[in-house]
């Protein structure tokens, strides 16, 4: 029990926190259910079937069941969930600027970080389902055997990318608000698509690398690749890949709330 005056115990304010970031995370998912943002979501849904289709139809032999995923893993995982998040988590900070909301989060106790961490999980949960629909409809579209446990599959590896990538995006949401979708796309180009096929120590700290690991290793693919393509698969057992994940996110998440606590923001358009 604290003394009067004194400051609450870090363990009789998480409760408070945990309430804090999970009514943001409520209020931005209740924001996110507007005509234009279903509108989105309807179509992410719909065009990786609509490809998968295409495709199927082109295949004059059946679609092949190996291409069939590798294709919905670069539509969905991939493009689908970074689309996602790029709409979702990069304005976290922004619209609050924006609206002139800012400072009453700002003064708030644990304000800062229950917007930051609300508007992760808000970001996760939204992208995550909208993807898990997606690649649910193109397997089933695309035709090929034993779907079930292929949905299975894509749906952790959306869940995945939707927890790692969230957590990546945080850092240019909290440093250049303004101008964070071009930042994270900056990011996402340089850190998970350059940096992650480049076979280095430093594609060990990407989540592309991570989720192709998991993909070739419940695929059963690695003794079917050439060895030059394995140098961009890391060999280590699936735990290692989804701790890999978790560790990097925290990491990042961390950090990002590290920085919007200290960060200040003048009045001025120069953010």
């Amino acid at each position: 029990m604290n003394a009067p005056g004194s400051r609450p115990s870090d363990r009789s304010r998480w409760p408070g926190e945990i309430g804090a970031a999970l009514a943001v995370a409520s209020f931005q998912l209740g924001r996110m259910v507007s005509r234009q943002r279903l509108l989105l979501a309807g179509l992410g849904v719909i065009f990786p079937a609509a490809v998968m289709l295409a495709v199927r139809r082109t295949a004059a032999l059946g679609l092949d069941r190996d291409l069939a995923v590798a294709m919905i893993y670069a539509l969905v995982p991939e493009a689908v969930c970074m689309l996602g998040l790029l709409v979702t988590m990069c304005p976290a900070v922004a619209d609050e600027l924006e609206r002139g909301t800012w400072i009453h989060l700002a003064v708030r106790p644990g304000g800062r970080r229950a917007l930051l961490v609300g508007t992760y999980l808000a970001a996760v949960i939204w992208t995550s389902t909208v993807a898990i629909l997606a690649a649910a409809l193109a397997v089933f579209v695309a035709g090929v055997s034993k779907p079930v446990p292929l949905v299975g599959m894509l749906g952790a590896l959306v869940l995945l990318s939707s927890v790692g990538r969230a957590a990546l995006f945080a850092l240019p949401a909290v440093i250049l608000p303004k101008r964070a979708l071009v930042a994270s796309v900056g990011v996402a180009l340089v850190v998970e698509y350059l940096a992650g096929f480049i076979p280095a120590v430093v594609n060990q700290a990407t989540v592309s690398l991570r989720l192709r690991s998991l993909l070739v290793s419940w695929m059963s693919w690695r003794r079917q690749l050439p060895i030059e393509i394995q140098l961009l698969i890391d060999p280590q057992p699936a735990w290692v890949q989804i701790s890999a994940i978790f560790a990097l996110a925290a990491v990042l998440l961390v950090v990002a709330v590290k920085i919007l606590e200290y960060r200040q923001f003048p009045p001025s358009t120069e953010i």
